[in-house]
């Protein structure tokens, strides 16, 4: 239901479930892209596992970081403006990672998590503006089944392109797509920001301090990394690493697993969100992608300890759906709040959330890959503990 009747906000929330998909292509991409990588670090004589782990987990350093600012500047300023800015600077940064060198790769990728920020906090905050609060669970689902999407496409379809087309081919496509989108925001988003209406932007920043006192906003995030955040350092980093040293995978078949897992996520995440705003809650779900998400975890290492491709492939659907039960911990982010900060309370639930993530794929980059499912299998107990004792329903009530 659209609250102001503006069929403008239909328009932006369409582009930016495709600005997110873009966005979450480059997030995943790096999960199929280590035969690339291992070549560059051999023609320039570095380490091939290092070079992936920093390339791969710059972009969600980058990306945590940037939440700080990015989150109160599409408060104050709008969608329309921030978002034009940053979509152009991610397809500078696509060009920039266009370049065949370790550097260009890293620096590239970084400027993209900076980028890369501003299509979900965009599309958060145009949902909350524009549409009731019956419909902000489905919206969340929706933009995580385009990323769900994304995903299959980071994986076999990407595997292909790279084969025939080349990584510089690949990234140039992706720039200029990125081009396009940052002209059909500006052009179609109706949001200028709160501007004066609701304070500086120093009032702005402020906002992002007080959301940071709230236990509840901290239990969310720390179930999200449990759920969502495992699973995408796996799928982004070093499940190659662990399919391929463990089971003995070539790339093809590495991307074809790891496609399985998005696909449950895919496939879990719109009925997730249309049960929450259907049986109005949402911590029953958050709780559930937490216990999915150990139990995951249990059954990969069992997999890989007796070396079970079908309980592998059952660990992997678990953790896709883990995924797809995690979408509404956005919602539950910013639903204590004012849709006018909307933008700002996403921001500090993506600061826990991908900072998570950016550690666990340093971690588990440079770890043996059975150690690494013993510190994911700990990052989701701790996750359930925190829904438990951290996180309160958000719908229908309201606890700032």
């Amino acid at each position: 239901m659209l609250m102001k009747g503006s069929r403008r906000y239909v328009a932006t929330v369409l582009v930016l479930l495709v600005a997110y998909i873009l966005v979450y292509f480059h997030r995943t991409m790096t999960g199929v892209m280590k035969p690339e990588v291992d070549h560059y670090a051999r023609y320039y004589g570095v380490d091939a596992n290092l070079l992936l782990a920093v390339m791969s987990s710059a972009y969600f350093y980058a990306y945590a970081v940037s939440q700080v600012f990015m989150g109160p500047l599409i408060d104050h300023y709008g969608v329309r403006r921030v978002g034009g800015v940053m979509l152009t600077l991610l397809g500078v940064a696509t060009l920039v990672m266009s370049l065949p060198n370790p550097v260009s790769l890293i620096v590239g990728r970084t400027l993209i998590g900076v980028s890369a920020t501003v299509a979900f906090l965009s599309y958060m905050r145009s949902s909350s503006l524009g549409f009731g609060p019956g419909s902000q669970g489905r919206l969340s689902s929706y933009a995580l089944f385009a990323g769900g999407v994304s995903t299959v496409l980071a994986t076999y379809p990407l595997r292909l392109m790279l084969n025939t087309a080349g990584i510089s081919m690949t990234f140039l496509a992706l720039a200029a797509l990125a081009f396009m989108l940052a002209a059909s925001v500006y052009m179609i988003s109706p949001d200028n920001g709160n501007g004066g209406g609701n304070g500086s932007l120093l009032r702005q920043v402020a906002m992002l301090k007080d959301i940071a006192g709230s236990p509840h906003v901290w239990g969310v995030g720390l179930a999200a990394v449990a759920s969502y955040g495992t699973g995408l350092a796996y799928q982004s980093a070093w499940g190659q690493i662990h399919l391929a040293r463990v089971f003995s995978l070539g790339k093809d078949a590495v991307s074809l697993y790891l496609m399985l897992l998005a696909m449950v996520f895919v496939a879990s995440s719109i009925p997730t969100g249309y049960l929450s705003d259907k049986l109005k809650k949402r911590r029953p779900f958050l709780l559930a992608a937490t216990l999915v998400a150990v139990a995951s975890w249990l059954l990969m290492f069992l997999s890989s300890y007796m070396d079970s491709t079908g309980l592998l492939l059952v660990s992997l659907g678990l953790l896709g759906l883990s995924q797809g039960l995690h979408v509404i911990a956005a919602t539950m982010a910013k639903e204590p709040y004012d849709p006018a900060v909307s933008g700002t309370a996403v921001a500090f639930f993506n600061i826990i959330l991908f900072m998570g993530i950016a550690v666990l794929q340093t971690i588990c980059t440079v770890l043996n890959p059975l150690a690494s499912i013993l510190v994911n299998l700990l990052v989701a107990i701790a996750g359930s503990a925190a829904t438990l004792t951290l996180v309160k329903e958000t719908y229908p009530s309201k606890h700032a």
